[in-house]
């Protein structure tokens, strides 16, 4: 309400005038007032037909942007008839015609010149005028081929080096000499703690070779001790060991020699 409103009221009901008067006072009132709200009313209506015709316009614009795009006939220009000259073709069919004939007579010389070989026969006939060259190449031929067989055959053959591979074969294959005593130095065997809590043991006899210079070529077992572990622990202390060459009469010689070694739970 307004401050005119408001006052005009105040002053009417402060006066004591006559009802009539009090009458005329409210009727102005109720007039402003609704002078006011009809104006209040009409803004409204001014705002929301202000609105709609706002929202209206930006949509006509949209239906301008969906046809420039028509310059699409000029990639049918890059397909000229140039790939068509079908008719240059036919020519050459009556060139490779014209080119035909002279083929033929290109292979035959090519024949006439394979009869080059006829001059030999010429002189094989010479030859049969002749009889007496006749017989010297055939006993030429039939030589040659049996002095190639005896060649290749009596190559392993031959005595002297049959004898020369047969001396080292022999000297390697020589079986080793039995003997009482090597000159040897074998570590102890260890005993191992599995062993030793199972309680195994036992004697392990390897037997091994001693070569040309010295070195332990083999080393078997010869009898076991009745446990793997202890075998094994015989043959790697005979492994590890070294000895000097066995010579009889200032001369090397394989030497075969059997070791115990004995596993004790006294040890």
């Amino acid at each position: 309400m307004k401050p005119e409103v408001a006052l005009m009221l105040q002053v009417a009901m402060a006066s004591p005038a006559s009802p009539t008067h009090h009458a005329r006072v409210y009727r102005r009132a109720a007039f402003v007032l609704g002078a006011v709200i009809a104006a209040h009313l009409v803004l409204l209506a001014v705002a929301l037909s202000a609105r709609d015709r706002i929202v209206e316009r930006p949509v006509e614009p949209r239906t301008i942007t969906a046809v420039l795009l028509s310059p699409e006939p000029e990639p049918s220009t890059p397909a000229p008839a140039v790939a068509r000259p079908a008719p240059v073709v036919p020519t050459p069919p009556a060139v490779t015609t014209a080119h035909l004939p002279p083929t033929p007579p290109a292979a035959h010389p090519a024949t006439r010149v394979k009869p080059a070989p006829p001059p030999p026969r010429t002189q094989v006939a010479r030859s049969v005028d002749t009889p007496s060259p006749l017989p010297t190449p055939s006993p030429t031929i039939a030589p040659a081929t049996p002095p190639e067989n005896t060649a290749a055959v009596p190559q392993p053959a031959t005595p002297s080096t049959a004898a020369t591979v047969a001396k080292p074969a022999a000297s390697a294959s020589i079986e080793p000499r039995n003997v009482a005593h090597v000159d040897c130095s074998i570590p102890k065997p260890d005993y191992p703690d599995i062993s030793q809590r199972r309680g195994e043991h036992g004697t392990a006899v390897v037997r091994f070779v001693v070569g040309l210079t010295g070195k332990i070529e083999t080393a078997q077992l010869q009898k076991s001790s009745g446990s793997t572990r202890l075998d094994d622990a015989a043959l790697a202390a005979v492994h590890a060991g070294s000895c000097r060459p066995y010579t009889d009469n200032g001369t090397p010689v394989r030497a075969a020699y059997s070791q115990s070694f004995v596993f004790g739970l006294a040890e």
